[in-house]
């Protein structure tokens, strides 16, 4: 069969569409890529390090939006992606027109005690938390700000705090809180910001009942800085603070005298070595003593008196003894099975003092040294009468009468250094 042969335009314009097909191909999803939304060309990405200054900036978790006119963050050592004026800084961004770390002073003020619950560890309060440090970057002329400050209250306090940088300082010790929270926020001319927060919520502290009932309880609250580490921002407060900090002369809590509130500056390790600023405000409360004398140190004092009277009721003779001594045993434990109702009762109301060492558990435990004494001498001095057998009736006698009127000596003054030793 003879082969047709192909002309030579053919094969060209088969080449040429060929050619036209693949271009297409190639440009039009290239061109399809780089047309933004609505139709406009997008602009051509940056090289180098402005396209990494724009993949750094985004917003941080919580902070306005870019619709408000509020710059984006920028990490520390990336290029600004915004047009921003040379060495100027983006509002979120941490100040460091006074250097690094930046120094957050914090005042406390208690405005209401609502309740302490000493068994839980807990404490109801009103709050507010003053927070000062500095920001060149909020200069402004003197003249902008008639009383000499610009100040912001509630949700224009709220919108304007999102557009500036705060520290991000939290109460590592609160439990729960209220809805409310109200802000005031003062900037001065010179860059120095205020933010005073009121907030009321619920505490979580540790309760030392040593002393009870002449106890002194701390109501704390801890102020730990979050993300920044010491490098970056510490808590600081001065003469000012400690004035600024105190207790309201209307506060006042049930069973309790407010005294005076102390700040303790400190740090906290995190991982990888860091270290994170710590402040803690402490408003200590003395225990009224007479809360505790009624329902506990009343009873614990009279419970003592029932193994005495074991020794009391008793007289000796040269026989022996008028009173039987199963009586006497009966009574002392009788009375041992009332301290330990008495216990119950009061470990149930007052937990805190059940596993420590303080005056009540103390006490208890003199209750029970007095009852076991007593019945040992029930069953070797009565029952037994093992002194006259051995020495005979005088010093029988006389050894009765030395055991009830030492046995109370060394029981009630044994109670009574307890109770001084708590008290001083």
């Amino acid at each position: 069969m003879r082969r047709r042969r192909t002309s030579p335009a053919r094969s060209l314009a088969a080449l040429v569409i060929m050619a036209l097909f693949g271009i297409a191909l190639v440009f039009f999803p290239l061109r399809s890529r780089a047309v933004a939304k609505g139709g406009a060309p997008a602009k051509p990405v940056a090289s180098g390090s402005a396209k990494l200054a724009a993949s750094a900036s985004a917003f941080p978790s919580g902070s306005a939006s870019a619709a408000e006119g509020v710059a984006p963050f920028v990490p520390h050592g990336a290029a600004s992606a915004s047009a921003l004026p040379p060495g100027a800084e983006p509002a979120l961004s941490i100040p460091t027109g006074k250097g690094l770390p930046v120094s957050v002073n914090v005042a406390v003020f208690f405005l209401e005690l609502k309740a302490f619950d000493d068994t839980k560890g807990e404490f109801d309060c009103t709050t507010d938390v003053r927070y000062r440090w500095t920001d060149l970057r909020l200069k402004f002329e003197k003249r902008e700000a008639y009383r000499g400050y610009k100040e912001w209250r509630g949700n224009e306090a709220e919108d304007e705090l999102a557009k500036i940088w705060k520290p991000n300082i939290d109460v590592t010790n609160r439990l729960e809180s209220s809805s409310y929270v109200g802000h005031r926020l003062r900037i001065f001319p010179s860059g120095d910001v205020e933010l005073i927060t009121r907030m009321t919520a619920k505490y979580k502290v540790a309760v030392n009942a040593e002393r009870f009932p002449f106890d002194r309880q701390y109501l704390v609250l801890d102020f730990l800085v979050r993300e920044e580490t010491t490098d970056e921002v510490v808590l600081r407060f001065n003469n000012e603070d400690v004035q600024w900090s105190r207790v309201s002369k209307n506060a006042s809590l049930d069973g309790w005298d407010p005294g005076l509130v102390d700040l303790d500056a400190d740090v906290v390790q995190g991982w990888n070595g860091d270290r994170y600023a710590k402040l803690t405000a402490s408003l200590f409360v003395d225990r009224l003593a007479t809360t505790g004398l009624a329902p506990i140190f009343i009873p614990l004092v009279a419970s003592l008196l029932i193994p005495l009277l074991a020794i009391w009721m008793n007289k000796a003779t040269p026989e022996g003894f008028e009173v039987e001594a199963f009586e006497l045993a009966n009574m002392g434990i009788g009375g041992l099975f009332s301290v330990i109702a008495l216990s119950f009762a009061i470990y149930t109301s007052y937990a805190m003092i059940a596993g420590g060492d303080n005056t009540v558990t103390r006490l208890f435990g003199l209750n029970y040294a007095t009852l076991a004494l007593s019945l040992t001498i029930v069953v070797v001095l009565f029952r037994y009468n093992i002194v006259r057998r051995w020495w005979g009736p005088y010093v029988h006698e006389q050894v009765f009468k030395w055991i009830a009127w030492a046995m109370p000596v060394l029981t009630l003054g044994t109670s009574v250094a307890f109770l001084l030793v708590a008290a001083q």
